[in-house]
């Protein structure tokens, strides 16, 4: 009997343990802003533009490194060893020479080329900068894309719930009048059908609901599966801009357009220091070296095998006579500078046409928020009037059934068009380069 008692005080004790337990274990949740924090910390897809804007800084140091002497030490060891036959012996003479130098260089003047080298690195930096902002705005775009979607699938499938137990309901009610005989064939299998139509399109809910968290995951570098709880807490944005408003936003803030500006800048600087290589350069440089044939005098500089050296160098290449090269490259700087003006223009009226596209489709957006509002009062108000008529026997099932697959409808399009005005201001951060 003690071991029984024991078992089932044990086998308690572990079902109030579970229960604690499971109550504690809930799913994260999280704000909007904290998973854009969490996409932009952890997002793959933005490692590639970070890398790039490593690159561009590394070059601007390359750049402004060759403005300073390039400095070079060298030591050296030399063995020689010549064997002869004289008229007494054999006699075999070893040669050997220890040397080290040091050497100072540096150009003194390119008509302006290491300026103009250095700027082009600037403004490609420049670019990297906001091509990586831009890459962060696109980011930050998905997760709203995620987040309001699932947040919307969430709302629907609640509503897909609640019409399946308003199903559930009327087929009880049906079978009940079906059976009494006060109810026909054809509402009994309606009913049914309704039920299982609502059953679908929870079926359906719940898979929009599931993908659009995964995809929330998927775009924060988490597991497709792990829990994740989403704050409903979210207004309806805002909108109080006018094409011209927001245009001109966009032209001084939008990555996009500040990035093709820098490029265009640095094509600028590029065919400068292109059309530098035609014009002379000239430069200085300096060494000292030293050799002796015994390793204990090469400590010191000094003596008689130490040469000093000092020089200026004035070069000039000739166009013709290299190929061609300096004017392939010139040729190929004009080329990129011609592109890049070609390219901020078509790159303001690509984001010109985004602006538009993003207006109208905020005030479409906007035009169904009202309508599918109002939809949803009279949606309500028809299945009240139509259950009073059913309980007064003025009304068929039939009737009863429409009104509450109308209200269920109603539902549907009033969520999704909450959701989808906040998606349409969305796409207008995004157009305009805001983050909100």
């Amino acid at each position: 009997m003690n071991v029984v008692r024991a078992h089932r005080w044990g086998v308690c004790c572990l079902a109030v343990c579970v229960l604690l337990f499971s109550g504690n274990v809930q799913a994260e949740k999280l704000s909007l802003d904290e998973c854009i924090n969490i996409a932009l910390d952890r997002n793959v897809s933005l490692a590639s533009s970070r890398y790039s804007l490593d690159m561009a800084r590394q070059n601007v140091w390359s750049a402004y490194g060759s403005w300073l002497p390039q400095f070079s030490l060298s030591a050296g060891y030399s063995y020689y060893e010549q064997g002869g036959v004289s008229q007494y012996q054999v006699y075999s003479p070893i040669n050997r020479t220890y040397s080290k130098s040091i050497n100072v260089r540096q150009d003194l003047f390119q008509w302006g080329g290491k300026y103009f080298n250095l700027k082009y690195y600037l403004n490609l930096r420049k670019a990297g900068e906001h091509n990586l902002t831009q890459s962060e705005l696109e980011t930050i775009d998905l997760v709203k894309n995620y987040y309001f979607s699932a947040l919307k699938y969430r709302g629907l499938l609640e509503v897909a719930g609640q019409a399946v137990g308003a199903a559930e309901h009327n087929l009880e009610l049906v079978q009940a009048r079906f059976d009494l005989g006060s109810a026909n064939q054809s509402e009994l299998l309606k009913a049914k059908v309704q039920l299982l139509s609502n059953k679908a399109s929870l079926e359906a809910a719940k898979k929009n609901s599931a993908v659009s968290l995964a995809q929330l995951n998927n775009v924060m570098n988490r597991r497709a599966t792990a829990d994740l709880d989403l704050d409903d807490r979210v207004d309806t944005l805002v909108v109080a801009d006018d094409f011209t408003g927001a245009m001109g936003y966009a032209e001084t803030n939008h990555p996009r357009i500040l990035s093709a500006q820098a490029e265009l800048e640095a094509t600028r600087y590029q065919r400068l220091y292109a059309r530098s290589a035609y014009l002379p350069s000239v430069s200085w440089n300096a060494s000292r070296s030293w050799s002796v044939d015994s390793v204990s005098n090469w400590g010191s500089f000094d003596g008689d095998n130490a040469n000093w050296y000092f020089g200026l160098s004035f070069s000039w290449s000739i166009p013709f006579l290299d190929g061609f090269s300096l004017k392939t490259n010139h040729a190929r700087a004009t080329g990129a500078h011609k592109l890049a003006v070609v390219s901020l223009e078509s790159t303001v009226n690509s984001v010109g046409l985004e602006i538009q596209t993003a207006l109208l489709g905020i005030n479409n957006a906007r035009a169904n928020l009202y309508l599918y509002e109002e939809s949803l009062r009279s949606a309500e108000e028809d299945l009240q009037i139509a259950q009073e008529r059913y309980n007064l026997g003025a009304a068929t099932v039939l009737d009863l059934l429409d009104a509450e697959k109308n209200l269920a409808d109603a539902r549907n399009s009033f969520v999704s068009a909450k959701f989808d005005f906040n998606l349409a201001v969305s796409a207008l951060d995004r157009a305009m380069g805001r983050r909100r």
